[in-house]
């Protein structure tokens, strides 16, 4: 049986993709985690001073040849979804891609969480000790909610939902 090279190039392209958007094992979180100087809140927090607005998705990821990172989407005020790089070594913040008009849900999503990101990963970690190593807004069975990913000492991975109205947690379980 002969595949044409369209259905081969189109196979091994969602193959690679599927390598790419696989999730990290704990240790590859553990090594990570041990090169960044900044903790997800502060990663937010440099964030949203180079670009003024609500962090809805922030992640620390291996980067490229600079190192480690948090790659991080803000709304700003006028609605634009923004990606901003933070170096997790040294804390500089670079807007790196425009995205132009968030998406409705973000839009509806943001505006229905009484609590911020940062007060997310707060809540999660108090509940579930650890290094909060990605957080986003989100949905739970039609509630409004944050999903914290937070790093235990020992590389088990816990995703902790936190409801967006009153900061509490809904529930955590191993990711």
């Amino acid at each position: 049986m002969r595949f044409s090279p369209r259905i081969s190039a189109l196979a091994l392209a969602t193959a690679a993709f599927c390598t790419l958007a696989s999730a990290k094992s704990g240790a590859e979180w553990l090594q990570l985690t041990a090169q960044s100087k900044l903790s997800l809140i502060q990663a937010i927090d440099n964030a949203t001073r180079a670009v003024p607005g609500s962090v809805i998705e922030a992640e620390l990821d291996k980067g490229d040849q600079a190192g480690a990172r948090y790659e991080l989407e803000v709304i700003t005020p006028n609605g634009e979804s923004v990606e901003v790089w933070v170096n997790a070594v040294t804390g500089q913040a670079t807007p790196y891609k425009n995205d132009g008009k968030a998406k409705r849900k973000d839009l509806q999503r943001l505006e229905s969480a009484k609590a911020s990101l940062p007060q997310a990963i707060q809540s999660a970690t108090t509940h579930t000790p650890g290094t909060a190593v990605s957080a986003e807004l989100d949905n739970h069975w039609g509630t409004t909610s944050y999903q914290v990913n937070v790093l235990q000492a020992d590389g088990v991975l816990m995703e902790v939902k936190v409801d967006a109205a009153d900061g509490r947690v809904i529930r955590a379980k191993r990711d």
